[in-house]
């Protein structure tokens, strides 16, 4: 049997893992990802999973890697442009260099795209492959993924579905991408983080909703949460609008005020009569089977051609 490691890359941690076709995930590790800030990144990651695979004994028995990463991926699914979180793995062709490394196929991607593959794939929400899925992902940052048709939408260079970094009226801050007034710069978990140590000093940020949530500043920030999102759904008219991350999971998260302000803003009377939300949880692992979810797939496609 072929399997997939899947490798799940953020600022703080690396996610590994082995993925048979039906998704059934084995040999799972969390370890720091401090080895793919500086130089030597690539080779660093490549004697990881040469580790890896021998110690699962797993030589031979592998038919791709998949690795999800926070930042924009080229259209050919190799070439890092931009890691602000992991300078060593900043634009760098880690696909191909990974590939030559290990002597083993490497697809790389976006890791939303591989939450919302997963999100898909357990939920059954399109076995004809025939829908429209967002996918909205609020962490530190607010991450998106488009899927229409049976795929993964990613544009010319591979780009597509950046919503955290379209720009917003009246907004002067500068964003971590460098641009000017990109919605993340209101919209995100960082932007929530400095409105807890501005405003409530004394509260811990797990707890301002619960604490909160009335405060005009708080409501104003689920409010704003809605705009990208709803010019997002008018855009596409999805079939199913996903809803997930670190802080639409926190304690006293406004759900229903969202949706509400979603609704509102959205076109009427469709697509705002008939949204379909879905709150999947997420778990250490999601990005590692949805990575190899998509890996297995484009593994599918290569063997048709």
């Amino acid at each position: 049997m072929k399997y997939v490691i899947g490798i799940d890359i953020g600022g703080t941690n690396l996610r590994i893992g082995t993925v048979d076709e039906e998704g059934n995930l084995t040999n799972f590790e969390r370890k720091s990802s401090e080895s793919l800030v500086s130089e030597g990144a690539v080779e660093n990651l490549g004697n990881e999973v040469k580790s890896y695979i021998e110690r699962y004994k797993l030589e031979g028995r592998v038919g791709a890697i998949s690795v999800g990463v926070p930042s924009m991926v080229s259209k050919d699914k190799s070439f890092i442009y931009s890691t602000p979180n992991l300078k060593g793995l900043e634009n760098i062709d880690l696909g191909h260099l990974l590939g030559d490394y290990v002597n083993i196929p490497v697809f790389v991607d976006r890791d939303v795209n591989y939450l919302l593959v997963n999100d898909i794939k357990t939920h059954g929400l399109d076995p004809d492959r025939e829908r429209t899925i967002l996918g909205f992902y609020l962490g530190t940052g607010f991450g998106n993924a488009v899927y229409i048709n049976g795929q993964l939408h990613v544009g010319k260079n591979g780009v597509a579905g950046e919503l955290g970094h379209i720009p917003m009226y009246g907004i002067e801050e500068a964003c971590t991408c460098g641009n000017i007034g990109c919605s993340e710069t209101r919209c995100s978990g960082r932007y929530l983080r400095y409105l807890t140590d501005t405003y409530f000093p004394d509260t811990d940020i797990s707890e301002v909703f619960v604490k909160h949530g009335d405060d005009p500043r708080i409501q104003e920030y689920v409010d704003t949460l809605a705009i990208p999102m709803a010019t997002e759904i008018n855009i596409l008219d999805p079939d199913y609008v996903i809803m997930a991350g670190g802080v639409m999971v926190m304690d006293g998260f406004p759900m229903d005020r969202m949706i509400r302000a979603i609704k509102e803003r959205a076109r009427k009377p469709f697509p705002s009569e008939n949204l379909e939300f879905i709150f999947p949880k997420h778990t250490q692992d999601s990005g590692v089977i949805g990575g190899a979810y998509a890996a297995f797939d484009k593994l599918g496609k290569n063997r048709q051609k």
